[in-house]
């Protein structure tokens, strides 16, 4: 019997070289494109979860027939106290001096983690032992007692308090009660800044400046405790108070009958985080509303903030959320002085107002607190959903400016820096006080969009090309994610 010998196949040095090599070349054409799609996804991810959790506390204020608020927490907010000086500053922003605007912009307008809050039930004159009356007064009244100067109302808890440090605030309120109690234990907590007060059977509502602090009060002494309350007679119409018209209150009158609404305070429990390298994108994110121009500088020059101050007769509500739009000047604000971004939706579900810092006034103001005020929403409210790294400050060379504006945009653009305003993986979600739609589409390509309408580059301001490119995001989809 002749047994036949086995042959045994392999592949040869040279073959398995060549098999590596061509596995070798497609890795490297598929792997990009791979790449490309999971970041897409997680784009897309991050987008549905804001979206998710905002229809998830619109519906929570329905069932609990409160207000909800979504906390949008900045990257900065994570604050830690300082061992050498013993303020609380961000663990995440480095501390001053700052050398320049784009220092600590990312943990400044990143906000990778959500959280809920709500609004405590108002408080009223039936919910009190003793009855408390409110006295309208404005400086120089002539009204007994006259309205304190001294401390404890001083400083930053002055009251004759300035607004975005324009207009002098003309409202004061002068608490006293019927019987000998201390007020600062029974309403000195409430009667703080971010609170609202309303009076009789008015809905208007009054925001509360000065003081800052419930301690202020008990250090008042005696049976009276001052407040007061931003003075709206300039925002009448348009900004902040935009649904109520300005009310106006003479001096000596009295109010016994009141409602005390708290800022919402937050449910720690209720927090969701996006996915690794994602965020919401607030230096991007704001109203849908379009704001004057600034001074006589072209379109494509215009700076969020200008460090002069004389260049920006108009805020633009575009940009609401950003810190160099808060700060107005070139010297960023500090890690504590930024706070998060309340959107509130009210106990019928409709987007009813949002928190968010309040201006910082022109040139030095060092009693700035990074305090927060209410903005009524009357425009749709967009949150721009990107990549962490794409949290760009593009500054202008000149400077003069030494801002964010659209020539620095177009100019990092040429030069390959990516942003969330021209990334096509990027999302913008939309909600809408008017229908109470909360919707998420991707972004769609900004000069695409310019050329179809039609519009030179050169004529639009930064807030223009938000604008801009949240329109197209809208045109271009119909369906939301």
């Amino acid at each position: 019997m002749i047994r036949r010998k086995r042959n045994k196949y392999g592949l040869t040095l040279v073959e398995l070289l060549v098999v590596v090599g061509v596995v070798s070349a497609i890795a490297a054409v598929m792997l990009p494109g791979i790449k490309n799609i999971l970041t897409d996804r997680k784009s897309s991810q991050a987008a549905i979860m804001v979206k998710n959790y905002l229809e998830a506390a619109r519906s929570r204020a329905i069932g609990r027939n409160r207000s909800v608020a979504v906390v949008f927490e900045r990257l900065s907010s994570q604050a830690i106290q300082d061992p050498t000086t013993g303020r609380y500053i961000s663990g995440t922003a480095l501390p001053g001096p700052y050398p320049t605007p784009d220092t600590n912009f990312i943990p400044y307008n990143a906000c990778i983690r959500m959280s809920l809050a709500e609004e405590p039930l108002p408080v009223t004159e039936a919910m009190l032992p003793v009855a408390v009356s409110f006295r309208v007064r404005v400086p120089g009244d002539g009204l007994t007692p006259a309205i304190p100067t001294n401390a404890p109302y001083i400083g930053e808890d002055a009251l004759a308090d300035f607004h975005q440090g324009m207009v002098p605030e003309a409202r004061i309120f002068e608490v006293t009660a019927s019987a000998n109690i201390n007020l600062a234990w029974l309403v000195g907590e409430y009667l703080t800044n971010g609170s609202q007060i309303s009076f009789g059977d008015s809905s208007r509502r009054f925001s509360i400046v000065s003081p800052r602090s419930p301690t202020v009060h008990g250090n008042a002494g005696g049976g009276t405790i001052w407040f007061s309350v931003m003075n709206e007679k300039l925002f009448d119409g348009h900004t902040e108070r935009a649904k109520e018209p300005y009310v106006d209150l003479n001096p000596g009158m009295i109010f016994k009958q009141f409602k005390i609404y708290q800022k919402p305070k937050p449910i720690f429990s209720q927090t969701v985080q996006l996915p690794r390298g994602m965020c919401v994108d607030l230096s991007l994110s704001g109203f849908g509303k379009k704001m004057p121009g600034h001074g006589n500088l072209s379109p494509e020059k215009q700076p969020v903030f200008d460090p002069t101050g004389a260049a920006m007769p108009g805020f633009d509500y575009r940009l609401r959320f950003a810190s160099d739009w808060i700060s107005n000047r070139p010297v960023p604000p500090v890690p504590e002085e930024l706070r998060p971004v309340y959107v509130v939706f009210s106990s019928e579900g409709r987007l009813s107002h949002v928190w968010a810092n309040e201006r910082r006034g022109t040139g030095s103001d060092p009693n700035y607190q990074g305090s927060l005020t209410r903005i009524d929403a009357t425009q749709d409210v967009f949150l721009h959903v990107g990549k962490i790294e794409r949290v760009t400050m593009p500054v202008d060379a000149d400077p003069q400016i030494l801002g964010r504006n659209a020539l620095a945009y177009k100019t990092a653009a040429s030069l390959g820096v990516q942003n969330n305003l021209t990334d096509l993986s990027a999302y913008v979600v939309r909600l809408s006080p008017n229908s109470g739609a909360i919707t998420a589409s991707p972004v769609v390509n900004l000069e695409t969009q310019i050329s179809i309408l039609g519009l030179n580059y050169n004529d639009l301001n930064l807030g223009d090309m938000i604008e801009l490119s949240r329109r197209g995001t809208y045109n271009s989809n119909v369906t939301a994610q």
